[in-house]
């Protein structure tokens, strides 16, 4: 699988999962992203919509899934956390962009931004989000 660490820049902290892509994970990948919030001193509301904002990219891969894995990298320091979860799938073709999954991702997220890459004799598909805090924002 290439490499799927995020930006994260100097003095960023890193957690990379890599898991079976079964349904059953993604709540441990929800409690990781929440504790990481809770953490950096995001409202609970923030903490909630990155929680469902991974519960949704997960949800977009896991179907694509052609080896069965899932990595998921969480990245973050003052106030601004990176998610990133990616698959290897069969097909070049991401999901459509204009469906409630994806409109719901980009409403609970600062940024989200789905790729797809040729990688490893399959296709590397990914989903980008940026959740930063009130406090971090201009």
């Amino acid at each position: 699988m290439v490499d799927n660490t995020p930006p994260g820049g100097e003095g960023a902290q890193l957690i990379e999962v890599r898991t079976a892509a079964v349904p059953h994970v993604v709540p441990t990948l929800r409690t990781i992203v929440a504790d990481i919030a809770m953490r950096q001193d995001f409202d609970l509301d923030a903490v909630e919509d990155l929680r469902m904002a991974v519960d949704e990219a997960c949800s977009m891969l896991l179907p694509s899934a052609a080896d069965g894995h899932l990595n998921c990298v969480f990245s973050w320091k003052d106030g601004r956390i990176e998610v990133t979860v990616s698959v290897l799938s069969d097909s070049p073709e991401p999901d459509d962009e204009t469906g409630l999954s994806w409109q719901l991702l980009t409403a609970l997220a600062t940024s989200a931004r789905r790729s797809v890459t040729p990688a490893d004799g399959g296709y590397l598909s990914r989903v980008e989000l940026i959740r930063e805090s009130e406090a971090a924002r201009p």
